[in-house]
């Protein structure tokens, strides 16, 4: 009775009431108030903690998700961010990559390390006004863990994303091992399914060019591998030997930067010759063909001008919007060109190139230079790394041409006297290359910074026509604009890569367009002088005419561009698909922008 009395009073002040007598009551409320303070306080503290508890491990991301036709990206790096943002700002590449799937909405889910809110936050920051928490998922996990894989429902994905990170020390030794296990764990599993099942479509990056083939035997689905250490440096090796080449990759790769890459199929254009092609597309420039022959496929960009197209043949362009590239019922008014003159080829120059920096591409950057055979270049690389450990490096890669020049030289280009031991105008072109081996990619960008900061006094010094070339490689976007309006290009390299990784999880056949643009031995974008296309004495040329005349020497014309003078600041201007009656008074300087064959 007593036991039932207190509890009553302990859990309920409305008992008090009931009680007669001093002692009583005096006891009844001192029951009463510690109910409130302990009983009722410990109640609400376990509560608390349970709640807590449940949300936490919400937010952390460790249950798992049953989704199907998503995408899933696998690793927290200075890429994740740019690709949701290429996927969430590619809505006319969405819709029809969901229609292809069978999905009726988009999903990302991210499987990071260790989620949290702030990584949360970080992500809606980058994105901003794309930001949709509502297609965005994120789980905790390692990719190299099954189970932490089977969280984001791996196998029901319409596409996976692998992204590498560009600081790590080790990187050219771990990430491709990590890639290899993650093919094969998924492959096995699918294989494992009851009845089997054929893995997603897998798209990751490869540091070593050489193991792209191994790890295609690795997978039993379709796999796309972008070798990003070849395509960077082959664009930095491009860029080196044509001043203003930044600015195509730069709206070739990013959304909504003008024109992009767009794959269609058009069977009403079967028999049709690809050089009779330019005048059914008034806003759109055909590149080439992508055909299935003997099971695989194969990309002829800038093929002949007889190359007949097939009905199952998908066209290549270069457009400002998916719905520039229907061909049009009626032709224009211009002819088709008639072939002319052998294709425009450049001679060999020598060229000295100092590098400043070190970084685990400098093989392949090494390695690019050597493959253009016609061209003489001599490559100085400094770096306060020793020259024994660089030496070792590079032999370890087996990437060390016998037909290129290099010198290693000890030093810090962020001293003065490191630089002021060079002398700047002996060379044609800079190049600043990111430190992967950095702590953090805002240390990579801020000895670049310092760099060039020291870099611009001495160039200050030469004569206009003397300063050499400066070239920007950078780790972080947000470091870009501190080069607006100063000599020198400047190529973000993480940005680049992810814009490809996620083109090509919507399209993968993207893949195989930028691997002939971006790598050795494909089709190459080249700047030519107009005098090699236009007739004596002509200055003043359309865009529509422009094309014709390149077209008839065996090229494809993208556009123009137009460098500043010597001693204006900046890198010039790009006229990139221009409208064909875009009319120009062709100065000396100005550079016609083709797809040329290597």
């Amino acid at each position: 009775d007593w036991a039932w009395w207190g509890f009553l009073r302990l859990s309920d002040p409305g008992y008090l009431g009931e009680d007669e007598g001093a002692l009583q009551r005096i006891i009844s409320t001192v029951v009463t108030v510690l109910g409130y303070v302990l009983f009722m306080g410990a109640l609400v503290a376990i509560m608390t903690q349970g709640l807590h508890r449940t949300i936490s491990r919400l937010e952390a991301g460790l249950t798992p998700i049953t989704e199907s036709g998503h995408i899933v990206i696998l690793g927290w790096t200075n890429r994740t961010a740019s690709i949701v943002r290429e996927i969430l700002l590619a809505e006319g590449r969405v819709k029809r990559f969901l229609r292809r799937v069978g999905a009726g909405s988009l999903r990302i889910v991210i499987l990071a390390d260790e989620v949290s809110a702030s990584l949360v936050y970080d992500l809606k920051d980058e994105l901003g006004p794309v930001w949709d928490a509502g297609k965005i998922i994120f789980r905790s996990g390692n990719p190299l863990r099954l189970e932490h894989l089977m969280r984001v429902d791996f196998l029901n994905a319409a596409a996976i994303i692998l992204p590498s990170a560009d600081i790590d020390a080790d990187r050219a030794e771990t990430f491709d091992s990590k890639v290899m296990k993650i093919l094969l764990v998924i492959s096995n599993v699918a294989a494992a399914q009851d009845p089997p099942r054929r893995p997603p479509l897998m798209v990751t990056e490869i540091f070593d060019p050489r193991k792209a083939g191994l790890a295609r035997s690795a997978y039993e689905g379709n796999v796309e591998i972008v070798p990003s250490s070849a395509i960077i440096s082959r664009l930095i090796a491009q860029n080196v030997r044509h001043e203003g080449l930044s600015h195509v990759y730069r709206e070739l790769l990013t959304h909504g930067a003008g024109n992009e890459v767009y794959i269609r199929e058009c069977p009403e254009l079967a028999s049709e010759d690809f050089g009779a092609l330019a005048p059914l597309f008034a806003q759109a420039i055909p590149l080439g063909v992508l055909r299935k022959e003997d099971g695989a496929k194969q990309a002829y960009l800038n093929p002949p001008a007889d190359f007949r197209l097939e009905s199952s043949d998908r066209l290549v362009f270069v457009a400002r919007r998916y719905e520039q590239t229907a061909p049009s019922e009626t032709r224009s008014a211009e002819s088709a060109p008639e072939p002319g003159a052998d294709p425009v080829r450049v001679a060999g120059e020598r060229r000295r190139v100092l590098i400043l920096g070190w970084g685990s591409k400098l093989p392949v950057l090494l390695s690019e230079f050597a493959s253009y055979t016609q061209e003489d270049f001599s490559i100085d690389i400094m770096s306060v790394k020793s020259i024994e450990e660089r030496e070792a490096f590079l032999q370890r890669f087996e990437q060390t041409p016998s037909n290129l020049a290099v010198r290693q030289i000890e030093g810090d280009y962020t001293s003065p006297s490191g630089l002021e031991a060079v002398r700047i105008s002996d060379y044609r072109n800079i190049v600043f290359l990111a430190g992967d081996w950095m702590i953090s990619e805002s240390e990579s960008d801020a000895r670049t910074i310092l760099g060039f900061q020291l870099l611009r006094r001495e160039l200050a010094a030469l004569a206009p026509g003397k300063r050499p070339r400066v070239l920007i490689e950078l780790m972080d976007p947000e470091n870009e604009p501190l080069f607006d309006g100063r000599a020198g290009e400047v190529l973000v390299s993480p940005v680049i890569v992810s814009h490809m990784l996620g083109q090509i999880a919507m399209r993968p056949e993207l893949r195989m367009v930028f691997e002939h643009l971006f790598t050795a031995g494909g089709a190459e974008i080249f700047f030519h002088h107009p005098g090699a296309y236009l007739e004596t004495g002509q200055r003043r040329v359309t865009f529509g005419e422009l094309q014709r005349q390149v077209a008839g020497r065996g090229n494809i014309a993208l556009g123009l561009f137009r460098p500043l003078q010597a001693d204006e600041a900046g890198s010039g201007h790009l006229f990139l698909n221009p409208p064909r009656d875009t009319q120009w008074d062709i100065r000396e300087i100005d550079e016609v922008v083709v797809l040329t064959a290597r």
